[in-house]
């Protein structure tokens, strides 16, 4: 996340209203996305890791377990209606069997979804554990230790706790959490009470299951844990009978992720943008879930499993940001449209900083929860567990393009392993948003070459003719441009601007610019993603004269760089033939035809670079020319009459010419026709006697299907 900045290529979406509202109507920015926007849906042929949950926990593929990140937990717990938690690490060797029979006990029971909380965010043990329950055993410093130990604390004083009371800021980005022993979320056997003088029922690093209902009380207390188990050596009839104390599984609700992403984004964009007129509306409302929502927040240890996956063509859209990151909500929408639009079924989203940019802040540098920063924190020491990122592009993402550079001291700097007495090395530092797509190869590390594809901006510097890269962050207000563009004045009325204003107002305008070209350039993302892209074809069928071959040529070009192999076949008058695509086209050579128009179809039926396609176009032949020749065989005289043989030539190999042909004789006014058929392509014709004088002779073809009219001069006959 920062701010914003210039781009290229996809859908628009603003009105003509409203582009001309803000004199951008007639820039030439929004023709091209137009165009893209009638784009044919496409499936492309990106990957699911399905697995996680059978690898991690051993359950079977019919399991209801969901995991849920930090953010998404809070937001579960602030909602009305009764849920079912799973909170337990896979870490702990002990939990999968517990996991395996909480899920059978859901289900016999008739829950649908029992969400997974893990509260050890990295999901390793030992120096790499982020264990929010037991903050004192993650190896960073004791203030860190502190910061991640709010994380789970806060949870206790607002949600499943007593003894805690958390106060959220006035911008819900960080919390205040002090022991208070007035504050009680639980009021009938507490799961975990740390009031003062009270023994936990849950230790630190007990796993259980949470049927929980914010709104649930006893004797007008709150009571939003309505029940709970020890999952250690409970038994499956303990398990199912919880159920039955919140009203069975059948009670039990469910959210999507859909309703968490379209609920936060829309009210962490109004609580730092209230003015709706300046920065735009809601995000996210309910069509943009109509085809399905695309992008599914996943945990860290459910990325690095995804990251794993070594299969062959294997590959995954990946999204790092946040619902906290102003500059993610800014393309959220659009991000899902294009998956949506290109057949992706998930686009996977990590968020970097770890509890969601809810307690502990954002992505400011003095926040340890944000990992894709540098460990040391000026003259702190191991301040913040970036091995968990360092660790991931270092191990995946080898061929990480990014707008900032190691090289000039732009980079993140971690221990790897978490290992403080390891020597430091440094990783790339992406800002977010970042999309880029991911595959992984099956050799025994990930692949150098592993990041496919990525949304990010080429620039070349003026001064040094070197590349560089840009990367998309913009706001909302200029990639769905808002009335006002976040300007504190209206701009109804250009005249009456100040200096300053017009100023203020141009570069809005820019931003603008930057911003819907960030847009578009999703279009050229996605689509350029594995599995068939849209291509463009452009079809030559020159016409030709009968007796010639006529060539049909098809030139097939796309904006990702494509190559196609497969064949195209074409059909025309009755036949059809194929050949392969060589060089992005394909010539054919069709057999002579008959004059005619020809209309004839080109066919692909698609493959892993192309969609199919299917063109249509006419070839014309047209006639063929004759040549004439007309000889006197007898000329005529004053006295006597004469004779001409007439031969009408044509392209060897093709049929005789027929049709009629005509000798014309003139002298001044005097005029003599002779008119006959052509046999073979020859005729004899009879010519009357002709008066003293000179005679000019000429002969003319007549045509027919297959041969175009034709004139010839024959000469001059001179009579005594």
């Amino acid at each position: 996340m920062h701010t914003t900045r210039s781009i290229g290529r996809g859908r628009l979406r603003a009105s003509a209203s409203l582009l001309t509202a803000i004199g951008l109507a007639a820039t030439g920015i929004f023709a091209a996305g137009t165009a893209a926007s009638a784009a044919p849906t496409r499936t492309a042929a990106t990957s699911v890791d399905r697995s996680y949950l059978q690898d991690a926990l051993g359950v079977d593929q019919n399991t209801i377990i969901e995991t849920v990140t930090y953010d998404r937990f809070q937001w579960l717990l602030r909602q009305p209606g009764q849920f079912a938690f799973l909170i337990g690490t896979s870490s702990d060797p002990a939990f999968a069997a517990q996991a395996q029979q909480a899920d059978t006990a859901a289900r016999a029971a008739g829950a649908a979804k029992l969400y997974w909380f893990d509260p050890n965010l990295s999901g390793y043990q030992g120096t790499r554990n982020l264990e929010i329950r037991n903050p004192s055993g993650i190896n960073l410093g004791a203030a860190s230790q502190a910061i991640y130990g709010r994380i789970w604390t806060n949870i206790l004083g607002q949600h499943l706790g007593n003894g805690y009371k958390s106060v959220p800021s006035a911008n819900q980005t960080s919390v205040t959490v002090t022991a208070d022993d007035s504050v009680v979320n639980d009021a009938v056997d507490p799961a975990y009470d740390f009031r003062s003088g009270e023994t936990q029922a849950l230790g630190a690093s007990d796993n259980a299951l949470i049927l929980y209902d914010k709104d649930h009380t006893d004797d007008g207390a709150a009571d939003k844990v309505v029940d709970w188990v020890k999952l250690d050596g409970a038994t499956g009839q303990e398990l199912q009978d919880a159920f039955a104390t919140i009203g069975g599984g059948a009670a039990i609700d469910q959210l999507s992720q859909f309703a968490w992403w379209k609920d936060s984004a829309n009210a962490k964009h109004a609580l730092s943008y209230p003015d709706a007129n300046r920065y735009g509306g809601d995000i996210l409302d309910d069509a943009d879930d109509a085809d399905g929502w695309r992008i599914k927040q996943i945990t860290y240890p459910e990325l690095l499993h995804l990251l794993n996956v070594n299969q062959n063509g294997a590959n995954f859209a990946l999204l790092f940001g946040g619902t906290w990151c102003h500059n993610t909500r800014a393309v959220i929408k659009d991000v899902n449209s294009e998956a949506q639009d290109n057949g992706i079924e998930t686009v996977y989203n990590f968020d970097l900083v770890l509890d969601g940019g809810t307690v502990n802040g954002t992505n400011g540098g003095t926040n340890p929860i944000h990992v894709r920063d540098n460990a040391n924190n000026g003259t702190t020491f191991d301040y913040r567990p970036s091995f968990v990122y360092g660790d991931l592009v270092r191990t995946y993402l080898k061929n990480l393009i990014t707008q900032y550079d190691p090289n000039t001291g732009n980079g993140v700097s971690y221990y790897p392993g978490g290992d403080t007495d390891a020597f430091p090395s440094v990783v790339r530092k992406l800002q977010v948003p970042f999309l880029l797509n991911y595959e992984r190869g099956t050799g025994n590390s990930p692949s150098s070459t592993s990041v496919k594809r990525q949304w990010i901006q080429q620039n070349v510097s003026p001064s040094t003719g070197l590349a560089g890269f840009t990367e998309y962050m913009s706001e909302w207000w200029f990639t769905h441009p808002s009335k006002q563009l976040g300007l504190a004045f209206p701009i109804d009325d250009e005249s009456v601007l100040s200096d300053p204003q017009r100023a203020q107002l141009q570069q809005a305008r820019a931003n603008v610019t930057f911003g819907r070209e960030a847009v578009e350039r999703l279009a050229h993302f996605f689509g350029g993603l594995p599995g068939g892209v849209v291509s463009k074809q452009t079809v030559t069928a020159a016409p030709v004269r009968y007796g010639n071959t006529a060539k049909i040529v098809i030139a097939v070009s796309n904006a990702y760089g494509r190559v196609p192999t497969g064949a195209v076949a074409l059909r025309i008058n009755g036949v059809t033939v194929a050949k392969p695509l060589a060089q992005n086209s394909a010539t054919f050579t069709v057999a002579k035809l008959r004059p005619g128009s020809y209309p004839f179809t080109l066919s692909y039926t698609g493959d892993e670079q192309l969609q199919a396609f299917q063109k249509t176009g006419t070839l014309s032949v047209q006639k063929a020319k004759v040549t004439l020749k007309a000889t006197a065989k007898k000329k005529p005289t004053a006295t006597t009459d004469g004779s001409y043989t007439v031969k009408a030539t044509t392209p060897k190999g093709l049929l005789r010419a027929t049709g009629k042909v005509t000798l014309t004789l003139t002298k001044g006014a005097k005029k003599q026709t002779v008119t006959g058929t052509l046999r073979s392509g020859t005729v004899k014709l009879k010519v009357k006697k002709l008066a003293a004088g000179k005679w000019k002779v000429a002969v003319s073809y007549a045509g027919n299907a297959n041969y175009a009219r034709a004139k010839a001069s024959a000469g001059s006959l001179s009579i005594g």
